[in-house]
């Protein structure tokens, strides 16, 4: 992550899930799938598949949306429904190292930002668990925009958004593809593995 020399015009942009929150699905499915006996691989790959997974991320509603996909595959209706009714079971908790570190970035007089790939109601909902969500200087979602990352389309919208500028941007994402992505712009990257090496990679440089 070459950057140059630390200063008060840096700010720093979290990704959500993987990152500063623990996000689980089996926390709920396990149980489920062990009750039914159906596969999982099946349920995720052709039932609620990445592409009904990132059209409730881009902001079409939950609701309908699996209403309609339970209608049409009514023999997986409560697998399909539990994303929903039990979504908050799947949201595990913090990640706390994480929420530390950017807690004290911005102690330290950083602004740091969310940019997630997630609906504005999920964050809601996740929000009113976690307070230290309130905390962050701005959030851009996928769900307010349409679009996904590693769609270089966010990344834009987020410079303009927060005014920031790429070569003092530093983004913290757990997907390389994304890391990438923001690399392309001209943000610096850190593809995040756990707080420990997130805090080491902060102190390495200089920011905490």
């Amino acid at each position: 992550m070459p950057l140059d020399e630390p200063g008060r015009g840096f700010a720093f942009v979290f990704d959500l899930a993987g990152v500063l929150l623990e996000w689980n699905t089996m926390a709920v499915y396990d149980s489920l799938f062990r009750e039914s006996g159906k596969d999982p691989s099946e349920f995720f790959s052709n039932i609620l598949d990445p592409g009904i997974q990132d059209a409730i991320s881009a902001g079409e509603p939950m609701a309908p949306l699996l209403d309609t996909l339970a209608r049409s595959h009514p023999d997986w209706a409560d697998e399909i429904h539990a994303w929903s009714t039990r979504w908050d079971e799947m949201l595990v908790g913090p990640i706390h190292g994480s929420v530390s570190a950017a807690s004290e970035l911005r102690e330290r007089g950083y602004r740091v930002f969310i940019l997630g790939n997630w609906s504005r109601d999920a964050f809601a909902r996740a929000t009113e668990r976690f307070d230290f969500l309130t905390h962050f200087d701005g959030a851009l979602l996928s769900g307010d925009c349409g679009y996904l990352k590693p769609d270089p389309h966010i990344f834009a919208l987020a410079e303009r958004q927060f005014d920031l500028q790429p070569g003092k941007t530093v983004f913290i994402d757990d997907r390389t593809d994304n890391v990438q992505a923001a690399i392309s712009r001209n943000w610096n990257g850190i593809v995040f593995e756990n707080p420990r090496q997130l805090y080491l990679t902060l102190m390495e440089h200089r920011f905490l």
